[in-house]
């Protein structure tokens, strides 16, 4: 009789987890917030040399406002952070081709987790209250480059892996040299006001 009543007990302990990690998966598939976070480039110049130095930064707090204009603490995040892609522009066959080898790199804040020829991926750090990232990149070859950051999308909090926060990631107080795609697209829009990329040339 014992041997039965333990079989059903753990049958519906079972079923309760089942039914718990249903409702925790379901109430984890929607995305509550929506953040623009800037990243900014400098020296600001279209030209620099070979062995120069080019920072990638980011200072933001982490009181952030909502799409719905809400501000909203959300520190802690467990992987906030950006995809960053580097391409060279091949003005003979007008393509951008991979250069993430092209650079040498100093991380100051951040800590990196994948890199590839095309693209190195990091996450942000958090300090005083605020998400921060700086990187050094030192060119070593000449050329017209393109820098990409890539936004973060279903970022979750430490203490909450349930709601999530999509960050738009894009240049801020800096001017993105967008003209340089025309050397392989002669029609594409040029000086738009917010975007993720970033162009330089490299002399």
């Amino acid at each position: 009789m014992a041997i039965k009543y333990l079989g059903l007990a753990v049958r519906l302990l079972a079923a309760s987890l089942l039914f718990y990690n249903f409702s925790c998966a379901k109430k984890c598939t929607e995305t509550t917030y929506s953040f623009n976070l800037p990243v900014k480039a400098y020296p600001d110049r279209d030209s620099i040399n070979i062995g120069d130095t080019l920072w990638l930064e980011v200072n933001q707090s982490v009181i952030l406002k909502n799409n719905d204009g809400i501000m909203i603490d959300y520190g802690g995040a467990a992987n906030l952070g950006s995809v960053i892609d580097f391409q060279k522009i091949d003005t003979v066959n007008k393509i951008f081709i991979e250069a993430a080898n092209k650079f040498e790199y100093k991380l100051e804040k951040g800590k990196e987790l994948q890199r590839t020829s095309l693209y190195i991926e990091y996450n942000f750090a958090e300090a005083n209250q605020s998400y921060v990232f700086k990187l050094a990149i030192v060119p070593g070859e000449k050329g017209i480059y393109r820098i990409g950051v890539g936004s973060s999308n279903n970022t979750y909090r430490k203490s909450d892996k349930c709601t999530k926060a999509n960050f738009l990631i894009n240049f801020k107080e800096t001017i993105s040299h967008d003209y340089y795609i025309r050397l392989v697209n002669p029609s594409a829009p040029i000086n738009i006001p917010v975007t993720n990329n970033y162009f330089f040339k490299v002399k």
